[in-house]
């Protein structure tokens, strides 16, 4: 049977999804053996969040019945993949990465995905899914229709792409304008991380969810710091840069209003703000995880979220760092409006706001706001962000999908 939106009886854009809700048609029974193929252009070679959360969903998946497999179209390497993630799915590609480093202009990770569609596409058949789960992670590349629609296919969508695409150049941004809709149209409904990401794709006329992210793990507070000063812990990327949305940049002159605190900065060097002079309370940490991430977290008393969305004209987020901080205990402070609505009245988070100077005019705030957090972790029940709870919601709308292929 043919599967048709029309007849799938599901909301057309719901744009707040809460677990038993009665218009999305999944249950125990459906989720029990629904063969779910997750698919994902995400390279599961380095040690991130993303790849983190990828497993963690797979985890979560199988834990409430479902049969559940990653497959990662990357170019391959020679090592194992990161995470264990060979337990929970495998790695297609036709070209090594030793070529990309080789000729690096000539663009073939691109290359990769097409050629590796034929593989992807065998092993696809030979699991058999009820429904595909798809991230994107770049452009449409020739041979992924096909790939889509060997199954009812729910899209996850992290991000404004209109907002961010431009970030990734000209020929990355009119190759998204030209063949974004074909992905979409593809498409069986889509799974948003946000209220506001939501919106933007009511016009599909598409049934849809919003599931903010969780926890990747069990919550596990460490112990406190015991610092007589605050230290604050910050988690960003060399790939956005110092001055992206996530506002790493306006930690740099927090840290010189604030000279009596530390900043302890993962993810990038003091080459990533050309423009600025690092102040010597600032330690950059560079590329951090698993239990060294966790070292420098031991080290501080409140972590920093997202401080600059309105760079990318955007004001609802629900980063991973600010899950990653509160698994750990640590209070957090951010410049956005969280997904999770419970945080944004939350005893253990300070919102500055989402204006370009947001910290500048509360570093007094922050400042009282770390101090009173000295010696404490977040010790509240944060079990509605458990991985369990939000996998369940998004369980129940893949299967509400596969019932009616």
């Amino acid at each position: 049977m043919t599967f048709s939106v029309a007849s799938a009886c599901l909301p057309a854009y719901s744009l707040r999804y809460r677990q038993g809700d009665p218009r999305f048609m999944g249950n125990d029974k459906a989720i029990a053996g629904l063969r779910i193929a997750y698919f994902t252009e995400w390279s599961p070679y380095e040690e991130t969040g993303v790849l983190r959360k990828l497993i963690g969903q797979v985890e979560a998946w199988r834990e409430l019945g479902a049969e559940a497999r990653l497959f990662a179209l990357a170019t391959r390497r020679d090592e194992a993949p990161a995470l264990g993630f060979a337990d929970h799915g495998d790695v297609i590609g036709a070209i090594h990465q030793r070529a990309l480093e080789k000729y690096p202009a000539a663009r073939l990770g691109y290359v990769n995905k097409a050629l590796s569609v034929p593989a992807l596409r065998k092993a696809l058949r030979a699991f058999a899914p009820d429904v595909i789960y798809y991230r994107q992670n770049g452009p449409w590349y020739p041979g992924l229709g096909s790939i889509l629609a060997l199954a009812p296919t729910a899209m996850e969508i992290n991000t404004d792409e209109e907002a961010e695409h431009h970030l990734w150049g000209a020929a990355f941004n009119a190759l998204y304008r030209a063949t974004q809709g074909r992905i979409l149209d593809r498409a069986a409904g889509v799974v948003s991380v946000t209220d506001e990401i939501a919106r933007k794709y009511r016009k599909l006329d598409k049934p849809g969810a919003v599931v903010p992210n969780s926890f990747w793990g069990e919550a596990a507070p460490l112990p406190p710091t015991g610092n007589t000063s605050p230290a604050y812990a910050f988690v960003g990327s060399r790939l956005n840069g110092g001055e992206s949305w996530h506002g790493a940049d306006k930690i740099i002159a927090l840290a010189r209003a604030l000279p009596d605190s530390s900043f302890h900065i993962v993810g990038l060097a003091a080459e990533d703000f050309p423009n600025e002079a690092i102040p010597a309370n600032v330690e950059m940490h560079g590329y951090k995880s698993g239990d060294a991430l966790t070292e420098v977290f031991a080290r501080c008393d409140v972590g920093i979220g997202t401080l600059a969305l309105h760079r990318k004209s955007m004001e609802e987020a629900c980063p991973l760092k600010v899950r990653d901080y509160l698994m750990r205990g640590l209070p957090v402070i951010i410049g956005y409006v969280e997904a999770e609505e419970r945080l944004n009245t939350a005893d253990y988070i300070l919102n500055i706001g989402n204006t370009p100077g947001n910290v500048a005019s509360h570093v007094a705030e922050i400042d009282a706001f770390a101090r009173r957090w000295l010696g404490r972790r977040v010790e509240e029940d944060l079990s509605f962000l458990s991985r369990t709870s939000k996998e369940r919601q998004r369980l129940d709308f893949l299967a509400g999908l596969a019932a009616r292929s």
